[in-house]
């Protein structure tokens, strides 16, 4: 009983607002096969959202603030997963093509970002 008026709610909500979840959700994402992930994730938090719906906010308000929060929680875990993705042969590669080594890792956008911060507090070995 409880799944049948969830699916209710949630078929008046995206026949209301479908439109405009598509918009929020072009808003924040760019590349259209994630946009269509990040759609699939709005959708899926609206229809879960929809059982604590207890009206003491307008649908509208309801179904914005879901897909606000889900699209923002997408969008970290996207940065997330791009933070820690690893390089590739071909960037290592790319990155030999310098004049020296430190070019060469400073270079490589993977590697350059957590190295700075560090190169500072490493002494030079005497050979």
């Amino acid at each position: 009983m409880k799944t049948d008026m969830q699916n209710e709610r949630y078929l008046d909500a995206v026949e209301a607002f479908g439109g405009a979840l598509e918009r929020l959700a072009r808003a924040y994402e760019a590349d259209r096969e994630l946009r269509k992930d990040l759609l699939q994730e709005i959708h899926l938090a609206l229809w879960l959202s929809m059982t604590s719906f207890d009206g003491r906010c307008s649908e509208r308000t309801w179904v914005y603030r879901v897909a606000h929060n889900a699209a923002a929680t997408y969008i970290t875990r996207q940065r997330r997963k791009k933070l820690h993705k690893l390089a590739t042969l071909e960037d290592l590669a790319d990155s030999f093509d310098a004049d020296s080594p430190e070019k060469a890792l400073m270079s490589n956008r993977h590697f350059g970002a957590s190295w700075r911060p560090c190169r500072g507090s490493i002494r030079s070995i005497s050979r």
